[in-house]
């Protein structure tokens, strides 16, 4: 009987070797799989303001723990006081004696490329680090709203009227063009395993724009946290 209780045993332990096994394969086949694609979105800071990003990323393996990636994404709004309605307005309130008050929006939608680099650690965790570069589009929007004195054409508007069409019109203020300009990224985060293959990720990432000189006195940083939901295929 106790050998036939061993044998029983020994035959379980054989079965269930090979099923342990595959399942330990299972566990990591997220991180071995050929691509990804992650939804993110986050916050980040940009000219001491704070704006939102989203982005939608995708990557597929080159190397062994190698991705290449794309990003598309934007910026809600990169700066909210524009250099040139700060200039106009200090240059109207000198020539013309009229007080406006200047604000604005500056969006940004972005793509980009890069290589992202993955350090296995466990089963639940995979953190990694990213550089990639490539080109944001930049929308400014600007504002311009009555404080006192006289318009250009005489009129006297009521405080806080949105004047900026009719400024432009005078030809004292150009509105800034819509303009492209080179982008990169760098950073890193951590993946981890939900269910399967969906992951969430939490990451940093230094973006930095070659604004014109027109929009801003110097390129635009900005330091984000990101957060999302993939699936690794």
């Amino acid at each position: 009987m106790r050998g036939v209780v061993m044998a029983t045993a020994a035959a379980m332990t054989l079965a269930a070797a090979p099923l342990f096994a595959q399942e330990r394969g299972q566990q990591s086949d997220w991180q071995n799989a050929a691509g990804y694609v992650t939804g993110m979105g986050g916050f980040a800071t940009a000219t001491g303001n704070t704006t939102g990003d989203v982005l939608i990323e995708g990557g597929v393996r080159v190397l062994p723990h190698v991705m290449v990636f794309g990003d598309a994404g934007q910026f809600h709004n990169l700066q909210t006081d524009l250099q040139p309605t700060i200039s106009t307005t200090t240059s109207l309130a000198a020539n013309q004696g009229l007080a406006l008050s200047g604000s604005g929006t500056l969006p940004a939608w972005y793509g980009l490329g890069g290589v992202r680099v993955e350090m296995p650690v466990s089963r639940l965790f995979l953190p990694y680090v990213l550089g990639g570069a490539g080109a944001a589009r930049l929308n400014p929007t600007p504002q311009f709203n009555y404080g006192a004195g006289a318009m250009p054409d005489g009129s006297i508007p009521s405080v806080g009227q949105n004047v900026t069409a009719a400024i432009a019109a005078t030809g004292l203020y150009t509105p800034p063009a819509t303009s492209t300009a080179f982008m990169f990224t760098a950073g890193g985060g951590v993946a981890m395993q939900v269910l399967s293959r969906w992951i969430v990720d939490v990451g940093y990432r230094y973006s930095r724009i070659a604004a014109d000189s027109t929009l801003s006195a110097s390129p635009l940083g900005t330091n984000g946290m990101t957060f999302g939901v993939g699936y690794r295929f």
